[in-house]
């Protein structure tokens, strides 16, 4: 892959880190006015998952780059969709109830 392709899926990365934080803000606001647990912690996991990933991805001797940086990547996005449900599942509900 060249070096053009890599950064640009670093980058992809970085802003996938960048949409964790603003559901973190939105859902802990939700959080508070709802009076849930604070689960918006999960996002901030998820966060540092997705970063690691992207710097990851740029480490030039690392072997097997891509496949940790991946990995990371997939671990933060799992814990950040889990962090949405937790949050924002109830919409889905009402959503079905009509």
């Amino acid at each position: 892959m060249s070096i053009k392709a890599e950064i640009i899926d670093s980058l992809s990365f970085f802003l996938f880190t960048l949409i964790l934080y603003f559901l973190s803000v939105l859902s802990k606001r939700l959080g508070e006015v709802m009076g849930m647990k604070k689960y918006y912690y999960i996002y901030y996991a998820g966060m540092f998952f997705t970063l690691s990933g992207s710097i990851i991805m740029i480490l030039p001797d690392l072997e097997n780059a891509k496949l940790i940086g991946y990995s990371f990547f997939s671990i933060g996005l799992t814990l950040g969709l889990i962090a949405s449900i937790k949050y924002w599942g109830w919409v889905i509900k009402e959503l079905i109830k009509g």
